[in-house]
């Protein structure tokens, strides 16, 4: 099974890593489907995960037109690891609808925002193999902790 480009990278003091991965799905109704993993390194051990969610999501009123909320909830992808679920729909252009999932982890004081873009159909469709990508997920390991 293929995982995406590994690598790890030594960064001098002052540089931050603000890591956006994307990956790419399948062409379906109309949408071109894809997984967004945004890193937070910022220290986040000061804010639990509904609060921190709470935050990405008044993000997302603000910036996208037509904006409708359908449902949040926690869940866990593992026994060990929580997680916090946003689904929402929003309108970027006429008669265009767009079905947005994201899932927002914290794990080490350190977030991460999985978003994932469908249309209504591929929602009850993709969405399940996007669940499954992002039950796969495991955090890298900072070698200069070490």
């Amino acid at each position: 099974m293929p995982t995406n480009n590994q690598f790890s990278i030594n960064l001098p003091e002052g540089w931050i890593d603000t890591t956006t991965f994307t990956f790419q799905g399948p062409l379906d109704s109309g949408v071109q489907h894809n997984l967004v993993v945004i890193v937070d390194p910022s220290e986040k051990k000061d804010i639990d995960l509904k609060a921190y969610a709470t935050r990405q999501l008044d993000t997302s009123k603000i910036a996208l037109p037509g904006f409708e909320l359908i449902s949040e909830k926690e869940k866990n992808l593992s026994p060990e690891v929580e997680a916090y679920e946003i689904v929402y729909k929003y309108i970027p252009a006429d008669e265009v609808i767009i079905f947005q999932k994201q899932v927002i982890l914290l794990i080490d004081g350190k977030g991460y925002l999985f978003t994932a873009s469908f249309s209504k159909k591929t929602l009850k469709t993709i969405a399940s193999e996007v669940d499954k990508i992002i039950a796969s997920f495991v955090p890298g390991i900072n070698y200069n902790d070490e």
